[in-house]
């Protein structure tokens, strides 16, 4: 290890790559503003010194030269670099002009997934929106998540309601369509997942794992089973059905909560394991056999990921994941599925939500319904190019590649080149933000202080404050701040008044929450309790005082603070997971509704699908993590560009064997959409019948710059193939993964 200089300093701070946010330390040499280390953190409670290769983009990030610093306004066919209030006044300027002309539909937001690593990207994104006014807000959540949010709102009344696996207490861990070794568990924030997996086992319990692929995760386990693509949802339904038939139904402490218990019965009636084996792809008796061991494991967590979400049924899969914990007493209960929480206070009791409203409006070509606030991706492309006089004239993506991240990449690429204005907020010039004709770059996180919010997903109550690394560039403006402008100019008024009415909005709302430590605090006091602090790390504050852990703005008292916070340069652990779902319920009468009749109209066509699934046998496309990868974002930094190369289409060697492609050959994928020419790895960790491709990949369009990805990782955009018709109907998600794919040798 490198010897620590007289002017060198070490900084404490998490992580802002992915959900686990591990611990880190940064040695620093301040005067020059130089990142000289980035090392585990082995102070850190929740990492213990844990850290993936992902670590190291924060100063790969910062180091990066082809990282933009200044706004960039297009002149013509090139672009140059302005003033901040040039390009902020100009981006404004031309969306009203739009908003006046069209109205608010012909303007679109793309909200991309590293704003949800940013404090301020997250306090200040739902009032930007409000500001813009549009219907048509777009996220990478249809590509991921969004079929657990929607579950979770049925279920709970929240989509921000999520059941996170008590995994450091559990023995028995069923894992569907995730891969947690690599991501190190999205929607289950947990450092060094390998080693709390390997506990579990160590323990007496036992790890299984149900993926088309012999993942890193399945290498792991006690048993892994190959799944066809996709099918998640009948298997779910025969453990249901099997959990029924055996009577191993005990909803525990829940029970007073639940309704809806006998129409599950019926509808898992048409789903036993014989029904769904050969669709599946499992034998009958092995999924009895794993629906019966969960049953009776004393503590048992069933966990899914995007292998469970972003498929033909993934809102099925979603719900049903909970609906077999629930029915199975392996829900709200430690060892078993649970709710954080965080100390923000965002998941504290609240009113009851109301009814389920989806469709409040609807995309303009295929009808597509609004879906808590946002429609789905899938129809992205086609509201700009194919939607006549309503056609989306004007975009701003925030921290977003939807050229290589969702469906139709050359569809969506075209599109936007068609595009009347334009504005990107993002530090590259890629393939999507080419097309814009403003760029408005932010910080580098290096630059900035930031506040976890993944405690929201952690598998352990916690709370950590981040400082900036290195001094932020005078003339560089944070992702929030950018949002603030923004926001204020649409909204004609000052960044400051907008600041403040903001933080005025949300004081009054806090303060005036039953059961809160700020309960009734004036809110003048509580005000000037947050003077010395502005943006989002005032809001950050305000919410601490005034959530679960808060002092209540009373210095005297022992809870939290900002200020406190801030003393301790680690996380702070702030306990283990304990039941509390019966309080925070949201759904109407506060009751679960097992059988919410929004979900379960899907049954009928799953069950009319089982016998066409069946008798499907062409080859099913499917997405993988890699370590080094984080979506589109990281493939210029040399540091984890590094190595061989990694977008290749696996391909196990029946499959090869039949089609004639030899191991390093390049194969040519063809989809309903598009096609790819890449290199193919016969592998045995592959389920026959399925081939696997990463996304994010497809560098080295003209315009951009991002030369080490271009050189190192180009790699072919995964997302030239996936269709951007078919979706999920109940969520609204889309497809990308069992995407039937032809494949032959280039």
């Amino acid at each position: 290890m490198a010897v620590e200089a007289s002017d060198t300093r070490w900084v404490h701070r998490s992580c802002p790559v992915c959900e686990a946010a591990c611990g880190l330390r940064v040695q620093v040499r301040p005067a020059t503003r130089e990142m000289l280390r980035v090392e585990g953190d082995p102070d850190d409670p929740r990492s213990r010194g844990y850290v993936c290769p992902k670590a190291q983009a924060l100063r790969g990030v910062y180091d990066d030269p082809h990282r933009l610093r200044r706004p960039l306004v297009r002149r013509g066919g090139d672009f140059e670099e302005v003033g901040w209030r040039e390009a902020l006044d100009l981006s404004a300027e031309r969306l009203l002009a739009l908003r006046r002309e069209h109205g608010p539909e012909a303007i679109g937001a793309f909200i991309g997934n590293p704003s949800g690593h940013d404090a301020g990207a997250m306090l200040y994104t739902t009032w930007f929106l409000r500001s813009l006014g549009t219907p048509r807000a777009f996220s990478g959540a249809h590509m991921d998540h969004f079929p657990k949010l929607l579950s979770s709102k049925a279920l709970y009344g929240r989509a921000s309601i999520l059941p996170i696996p008590d995994l450091d207490r559990c023995d028995y861990f069923l894992c569907l369509g995730g891969n947690p070794a690599v991501s190190q568990g999205s929607l289950m924030s947990a450092p060094d997942v390998k080693r709390r997996l390997r506990a579990i086992q160590a323990r007496g319990g036992k790890l299984v794992v149900v993926d088309p692929r012999r993942s890193e995760t399945a290498k792991l386990a006690d048993r892994h089973h190959f799944i066809r693509p996709g099918t998640d949802a009948y298997l779910l339904f025969a453990m249901v059905h099997v959990v029924f038939a055996e009577g191993r139904v005990a909803l525990g402490h829940l029970a007073d909560v639940v309704d809806g218990v006998e129409a599950v019965r019926e509808l898992a009636r048409p789903f036993p394991p014989e029904a769904v084996a050969e669709v599946t792809g499992i034998a009958a008796a092995e999924i009895r056999r794993m629906a019966l061991e969960y049953a009776d494991a004393a503590r048992a967590c069933c966990y899914g990921r995007i292998g469970t979400c972003t498929v033909e049924f993934g809102t099925l899969a979603s719900w049903l994941i909970d609906v077999l914990g629930i029915l199975t007493g392996h829900f709200d209960r430690e060892g078993g599925m649970m709710f954080p929480r965080p100390p923000l206070g965002d998941l504290e009791p609240g009113p009851e939500t109301g009814p389920f409203r989806i469709g409040r409006w609807r995309s303009a070509v295929r009808g597509l319904p609004e879906i808590d606030g946002q429609i789905s991706c899938a129809a992205f492309a086609e509201e700009i190019d194919a939607a006549g006089e309503r056609r989306m004239r004007g975009l701003l993506t925030v921290a977003a590649n939807p050229v290589l991240t969702i469906p139709n990449g050359p569809r969506v690429d075209r599109a936007l080149a068609t595009l009347e204005f334009m504005v990107s907020v993002d530090i590259y010039l890629n393939e999507t933000t080419r097309h814009a004709h403003v760029i408005l770059p932010t910080l580098a996180q290096a630059e900035k202080e930031n506040f976890d919010f993944f405690s929201a997903t952690a598998i352990r109550n916690y709370v950590r404050w981040s400082p900036p690394a290195v001094d932020a560039d005078p003339e560089g403006m944070s992702h929030g701040r950018v949002l603030l402008e923004l926001a204020a100019r649409l909204s004609d008024r000052s960044a400051d008044a907008l600041e403040r009415e903001i933080l005025e909005s949300q004081a009054r709302r806090l303060l005036a929450r039953p059961g809160s430590p700020a309960h009734g605090v004036p809110l003048e006091r509580a005000l000037a309790a947050l003077e010395g602090e502005s943006g989002a790390m005032q809001l950050v504050d305000l919410m601490l005082r005034a959530g679960p852990y808060g002092d209540g703005f009373d210095d005297g008292a022992p809870g939290l603070s900002l200020r406190r916070v801030r003393a301790v340069p680690h996380a702070i652990d702030l306990g283990p997971l304990e039941p509390r779902l019966a309080a925070i319920l949201r759904s109407p009468g506060r009751r679960i509704d097992l059988a919410h009749p929004h979900i379960a109209q899907d049954v009928a066509r799953l069950e009319a699908r089982l016998g066409e699934r069946a008798r499907d046998d062409r080859l099913l496309l499917i997405g993988r993590r890699q370590l080094r990868n984080m979506n589109s974002h990281l493939h210029n930094l040399p540091v984890l560009a590094r190595g061989s190369e990694r977008c290749t289409l696996l391909i196990h060697a029946d499959d090869a064997r039949r089609l004639g492609i030899a191991a390093g050959a390049l194969a040519r994928v063809r989809s309903r959409v598009g096609e790819v020419v890449v290199p193919a790895l016969v592998d045995p960790d592959m389920m026959p019948g399925v081939v696997s491709l990463p996304h994010g990949y497809g560098h080295g369009a003209p315009g951009t710059r991002l030369p080490v990805a271009e050189r190192l990782q180009p790699g072919v955009n995964s997302n030239a193939l996936t269709d951007d018709l078919p979706v999920d109907p109940i969520s609204g998600t889309c497809l990308a993964n069992g995407i039937p794919v032809e494949v032959s040798a280039a």
